[in-house]
């Protein structure tokens, strides 16, 4: 985890403030947070106290509330109790009786306690603890501290004298300058003063997503965020309070017209108080301008007398609850004031003015959605005009929009209707929700349409959409076979064959995938259907791939030729990932296929098409090892809410970036994971990617059994299923590392197997990596000389790897020198594959090249060690506790920790397990 990303803690846009916080934490000095109620000061406070304990620095923290601030020395009590037991008891006799008496530990004497004594106390204590160890003092609301504890608190700060980096204090409060001022201008410096404005849409955005779900797409979440005012507290509350009653309050801005959201409890008096205030015309007006979102003046004026308009805007402004403002636009002072407007207007009264602005507006989203809210019972021609208006919806990007319209239209259409019409319109809402990657909503959706589902071919389409919602793969399988079963030849049946081949290809079914896929699309020909072949085309050609059948570059010249010929606007998605996601690491048109792709996807609302088409840009700029650039990919899918709900996908991209940014901690922890849950799925596909990484991740940090663990199971998947690639990813490779360190040899044979394999079917680089790891076998078995001569040919085989595995092969050919006592010649070639590795933003990496450099005629590096350190080291590589090796040693748990900083250091190591992974190699190599 990187220590110092806002977004690996929870918060979101507040990456400037976090870096502050944590310069102040390395630096010293101190730090003043400053925002309105619920911005995010607790948040980034805890987020301090999280970095603060990551350094080792003691953490003293007070969070007061309001009814702190009458009693004396509440807050100054809180912080000596967090102080280690005993410390005062080093205070001068006065100082320590006084504070004793203060905190009420002691009876108060005849005489006066000495005014200073309790400060001076305050001041001795945080001397004394940041003699010890750095310290860190956070305050949270300091508007609620008391003030005896401010005083002394503030006298004690004016006075200690510490080195800057021994302590930092991190300050929250309020924009009031009257609280507090006297005890911030009392800080240490250097002093900084963090502002923490509104969120912006996209973090308010990622916010929701993170804590409620992934339906929180930009359209929905940017809606809450204008109402909440960018305050991401309040924009929880909203949301929540969305969640609990989706029926009523899921209608999605568009146009600059805002939804009518509902009002959280904690503002519901307040608010409805204000609106009470203003005389019943007054709000009879504004209940046009609430239900309408946007609402101008001349607007208003067509359905409401002159005198009555004019009379409503004064009371409104006079009451600070609405102004007019640019373009003569009627605006709330507060966009949730429109919302109590609405909530405390009677039933009768919004439908009649919803009647009044269907009449007026004309926009036909705005006016069918206005017509829908208007009756209490179906009709025909506004079960019509809804459906209509989902189409315009749907033409302008607006897929969530378009879903609710249609879910709208099929409760308006009348049951004595033919239910066809009820059926269908249900059935495209579910889809339009899919689209939207609103799959909560597309779930509710279909069960509410399934009722109306009377032929097989209406069950079969209720059946094949339950398959592809639901989150379990046999389910699914099951879903769609059963589907399958029922489904008359035709559109139906063709949906349900590409559904099937996605479900078998994912359980490792390769034959049978490729059967189904054609299947597919001979019944979406025969359909008239090119949206599904277009689907089915992109599945075959994956298999193709995967297995090594056939000729996957004839199906992807059939693609072309469809969407050439098409008039449909097809998804972008398919045609993305049939052009990059397959494309070699070195073609220079694959990214900017995906990015053009992302682009029409977010234009055309197609939400769900994103989580797929970030994880194709992640892993097409991992295979060229552009690092840096996969990580800014991965930061604006976040940004952009491109995960769904099912995780696979964004787990892949974490992981990639992790592990190769060096956290190989946090790679390793989702990994497992994910490998996991694809296991007991029954996704063979998605095991086998996982447990790529799994093994990339151990081999990137030298754990050589653990890699092996991962990288066997694999190859068994692959003996099993008969793949021949995996995303192009060159897993063998790490195979064959992990074997030769491990020195079981013939299943480096067995890695350079399949890397032959997976280069005869299509990938060039595969075959090069398989020369470099028979050379590497050969250089085992003694044939230096021979493994020399092939080492070279690759390194000076200039493009035909990316750069990250040319900088593999140049540490190969380093090895082998040192191997063969060329010491200069591997002392150079290990040293330019450290510095490659480091240019392409890979650490582990580096720091193995560096590591074998260093072994070439240099000291043994545990003779960099002490003997304390060694000890320290054995006993915390071999599984002890701190506690535990400190007690073996006869020291303190501070010695040890004090230790175990110098050994990280010199032995470039991280974590325990990475310790003891060390500590194992250098023994092997009897350092």
């Amino acid at each position: 985890m990187d220590e110092v990303s806002a977004a690996a803690y929870g918060l979101f846009g507040r990456e400037d403030a976090v870096h502050a916080v944590s310069d102040v934490l390395d630096r010293g000095g101190s730090a003043v947070a400053i925002g309105d109620p619920g911005v995010g000061k607790s948040s980034l406070l805890k987020v301090a106290d999280q970095l603060a304990q990551r350094r080792g620095r003691r953490v003293l923290s007070l969070a007061p509330t309001q009814f702190d601030r009458g009693l004396p020395f509440a807050g100054l009590a809180e912080l000596i109790g967090q102080c280690p037991p005993g410390s005062e008891l080093t205070l001068p006799a006065p100082q320590r009786r006084a504070l004793a008496v203060a905190l009420h530990r002691d009876e108060p004497g005849d005489r006066d306690a000495d005014a200073l004594a309790v400060p001076l106390a305050v001041q001795g204590l945080l001397k004394q603890l940041c003699a010890a160890e750095p310290v860190t003092l956070i305050i949270d609301d300091l508007q609620w501290l008391d003030q005896a504890t401010v005083g002394s608190l503030g006298f004690a700060l004016r006075r200690i004298s510490v080195e800057p980096q021994r302590l930092s204090i991190l300050v929250g409060t309020r924009p009031d300058r009257d609280a507090g001022a006297d005890f911030i201008g009392e800080l240490p410096g250097p002093h900084r003063e963090l502002s923490l404005p509104a969120l912006e849409d996209w973090a308010i955005g990622q916010l929701l997503r993170t804590r409620l779900g992934a339906r929180w797409t930009p359209p929905m979440s940017a809606g809450v965020a204008r109402a909440s005012g960018g305050n991401p507290y309040l924009a929880l509350m909203i949301a929540q309070a969305m969640q609990s009653d989706v029926s009523k309050w899921r209608w999605s801005a568009q146009d600059g017209h805002e939804p009518v959201f509902p009002v959280p409890p904690s503002l519901a008096g307040l608010l409805g108080e204000k609106v009470m205030l203003l005389p019943q015309n007054a709000r009879d007006v504004l209940l046009l301008v609430s239900a309408a979102g946007r609402l101008t003046v001349d607007t208003l004026r067509a359905i409401v007398d002159d005198a009555e308009v004019e009379s409503a805007l004064e009371a409104a402004a006079d009451w600070d609850v609405a102004t007019v403002g640019a373009g003569s636009v009627v605006a709330f002072t507060h966009p949730m004031l429109a919302s109590a407007i609405y909530e405390a207007a009677l039933p009768a009264d919004r439908r009649r003015a919803h009647r009044a602005l269907a009449e007026l507006l004309d926009d036909p989203v705005e006016r069918a959605r206005h017509r829908s809210k208007s009756i209490v019972a179906p009709d025909k021609a506004v079960a019509g005009e809804l459906e209509g208006a989902a189409e315009i919806s749907r033409a302008r990007g607006a897929q969530q929009l378009a879903g609710e319209l249609l879910e709208g239209a099929a409760l308006a259409t009348p049951s004595a209707m033919d239910t066809a019409d009820g059926f269908r319109r249900w059935l495209r809402a579910v889809d339009s929700y899919v689209d939207a990657g609103d799959g909560l909503s597309a779930r509710a959706a279909l069960g509410k349409g399934a009722a109306l589902a009377g032929s097989s071919q209406d069950r079969a389409q209720v059946l094949v959409r339950r398959a592809r919602l639901a989150e379990d793969l046999r389910e699914s399988r099951s879903l769609a076979e059963q589907a399958f079963r029922i489904a008359p030849a035709g559109e139906v049946r063709a949906e349900i064959l590409q559904t099937l081949s996605e479900r078998h290809r994912m359980e490792g079914h390769g034959r049978l995938a490729l059967r189904l896929a054609r299947m597919a699309i001979a019944e979406a020909v025969a359909a008239d259907r090119p949206d599904i072949q277009l689907v089915a085309l992109y599945q075959r050609q994956s298999i193709e791939q995967i297995w090594g059948i056939d000729r996957p570059e004839r199906t992807l010249r059939e693609m072309e030729r469809l969407v050439a010929r098409s008039s449909l606007e097809l998804s972008p998605a398919e045609w993305a990932g049939a052009r990059s996601f397959y494309a070699a690491w070195n073609d220079g048109t694959a990214e900017s296929v995906v990015r053009d792709a992302i682009v029409k996807a977010v234009d055309a609302g197609r939400y769900a098409d994103l989580s797929s088409l970030y994880i194709w840009l992640v892993l097409v700029l991992i295979r060229a090892s552009k690092v840096p650039q996969a990580q800014a990919a991965l930061e604006e899918a976040d940004r952009s809410g491109a995960w769904g709900t099912v995780g696979l996908q964004e787990s892949m991209a974490r992981i990639l970036i992790k592990e190769y940014s060096g956290d190989l901690d946090g790679a390793r922890e989702l990994a497992r994971h994910a490998a996991e849950r694809s296991r007991s799925s029954g996704l063979m596909y998605w095991l086998g990617g996982f447990l790529a990484q799994l093994g990339f991740i151990e081999v990137s940090g030298r754990n050589w059994p653990a890699a092996l663990e991962s990288l066997r199971e694999l190859a068994e998947i692959f003996a099993i299923t008969k793949m021949v690639d995996l995303e192009q990813l060159l897993w063998p490779v790490d195979y064959a590392d992990a074997a030769l360190q491990v020195g079981v040899l013939d299943e480096v044979e067995v890695a350079i197997d399949l890397l032959r394999r997976q280069g005869a079917a299509g990938r060039p680089e595969a075959a090069v990596a398989a020369d470099r790891c028979q050379a590497l076998l050969a250089a085992a078995r003694g044939d230096v000389d021979g493994a020399l001569i092939v080492l070279r040919k690759v390194v000076g085989n200039t493009g035909a790897e990316c750069p990250f595995e040319a900088a593999r092969s140049l540490l190969a050919l380093g090895q082998v020198y040192r191997r063969a006592g060329h010491r200069r010649s591997g002392e150079e070639m290990l040293l330019g594959a450290a510095a490659a590795f480091e240019e392409l933003g890979v650490p582990r990496w580096a720091e193995r090249a560096r590591d074998e450099a260093d072994r070439i005629g240099s000291p043994s590096t545990t003779m960099m060690l002490t003997a304390t350190e060694r000890r320290v080291a054995d006993l915390v590589g071999s599984g002890h506790s701190n506690q535990e090796a400190a007690a073996q040693l006869f020291v303190s748990v501070k010695t040890v920790e004090a230790n175990l900083t110098r050994i990280y250091r010199k032995l470039s190591v991280r974590s325990r397990t990475e310790l003891a992974n060390r500590l194992h190699q250098l023994d092997a190599d009897g350092l």
